[in-house]
């Protein structure tokens, strides 16, 4: 039987597409070896898979890297410390994964984007790897409006086409400066360069030159180039966690409100910023969902008398319940949204949220604001339906996808299953 190894970090926007990955694989007949955190091994064990922990990841090791005390947004040297941090624990990972694979080989890798150190350390064993992507505009390109810039809309004119041109020298001459200030690690890792030479097409060195699988969907994107090897397969938004019966009012409109499982300095107004919102708008139900996915069967809270507090809402089961969603710009939520034919209100916080709300507002699919405080004087348009006719349409592009059967017919290049 042919073995794929899965290799991601443990958050819910990289770990739970995967796995859903993995276990499509697995019902193909294929052999599951899934590394990840330890945090995750009780889900993945209840999902009748043996996880795969490895002794350099300690138990909150990747989640105190992620859960920030501030906001990183594009601030360069917050990038970098963070960067550092993670670049720190990338040699006795990849010590570790090239002593398991050159022990016992798997047919293919499939890395997550943000763990690339299983592909390189798979092109150094000669294995075929593939990378999975849950934020598609992350890839560089060399047309188009650049990303991480604090989401910026399509040019319009030659004045903003030309910020689109400083906008991705910058991003570029920033990577080429991260590689040169850490050349000396990068070459430990095995990796000379961010960029592969120009003989083998000149991509970025951390994604697979063989397929990268895009958790999106196209017709969100804006106008931009592609690498060859890239394939758009739809969003995954299953989450593998049970979670206990959401037990919502009768009347409507219900609003809910999240900020996703990271962004713990978001969180800790955000149940009082509701409570706040609700006086506003007597009218509306309001359900907070904290994205604490391990407390998932916890029974939710009242915190008003409109609001209640969920650790955690499945947003595949739930979404179509509710009339509206307040959230923070994630790649899950966002196609959540869209799966389900939902308006969002989005309040970005960091990294590439900025760049989800700015696809939205411009096709038309919801709402864009700076801060919570700014909900109540746009709410009256987010709850007219009216205001929406684009969302239909996007929820038939969004549900035309099939990202499992796309995944497969990637992986049987590489691998057959028994």
């Amino acid at each position: 039987m042919s073995r794929i190894a899965f290799v991601t970090p443990p958050f819910a926007g990289h770990f739970n597409p995967l796995f859903a990955l993995a276990l499509a694989a697995r019902d193909a007949g294929y052999e599951i070896e899934f590394i990840t955190g330890p945090r995750k091994s009780a889900v993945i064990r209840r999902h009748r898979l043996t996880p795969l922990a490895l002794r350099s990841i300690g138990d909150d090791t990747l989640e105190s890297i992620a859960n920030t005390a501030e906001p990183v947004t594009n601030n360069p040297l917050r990038l970098l410390a963070q960067f550092r941090q993670n670049l720190r624990l990338l040699p006795a990972i990849g010590e570790e994964l090239e002593q398991l694979w050159r022990t016992n080989p798997p047919a293919l890798v499939v890395a997550d984007s943000v763990a690339p150190i299983a592909g390189l350390v798979a092109e150094r064993l000669r294995l075929p790897w593939i990378t999975t992507i849950a934020t598609p505009f992350a890839l560089e390109a060399r047309r188009g409006t650049p990303t991480y810039c604090g989401g910026w809309m399509p040019a319009s004119n030659a004045l903003e086409q030309a910020r689109d041109a400083a906008g991705r020298a910058a991003i570029h001459i920033f990577k080429r400066t991260v590689g040169f200030l850490f050349r000396k690690e990068f070459r430990q890792l095995g990796l000379s360069s961010l960029y592969r030479s120009k003989d083998n097409g000149g991509s970025e060195a951390i994604y697979s030159p063989h397929a990268i699988l895009g958790f999106g969907l196209r017709e969100l994107e804006f106008e931009r180039d592609w690498p060859p090897c890239f394939e758009m397969i739809g969003p995954v938004i299953a989450a593998p966690e049970p979670a206990s019966p959401l037990l919502l009012p009768d009347a409507h409109p219900r609003v809910l409100v999240t900020v996703g499982t990271h962004l713990l300095w978001a969180k800790r107004e955000l149940v009082e910023q509701v409570v706040a919102l609700s006086r506003a708008w007597p009218e509306v139900h309001f359900i907070v969902s904290l994205g604490e996915a391990e407390s998932s069967v916890t029974p939710f809270t009242q915190a008003a008398d409109r609001v209640r507090v969920y650790p955690f809402v499945a947003y595949q089961e739930n979404l179509e319940r509710f009339d509206a969603i307040i959230h923070h710009g994630g790649a899950g939520v966002t196609y959540a949204a869209l799966l389900a034919g939902v308006p969002s209100l989005v309040v970005p916080h960091d990294y590439d949220q900025f760049d989800y709300a700015a696809r939205l507002a411009y096709h038309g699919l919801g709402l864009r604001v700076r801060s919570l405080s700014q909900a109540a004087e746009a709410l009256p348009r987010l709850l007219d339906r009216v205001q929406w006719p684009a969302l239909t349409r996007f929820q038939v592009y969004a549900r035309a996808y099939e990202p499992e059967k796309a995944f497969l017919a990637t992986v049987k290049q590489f691998a057959v299953p028994a």
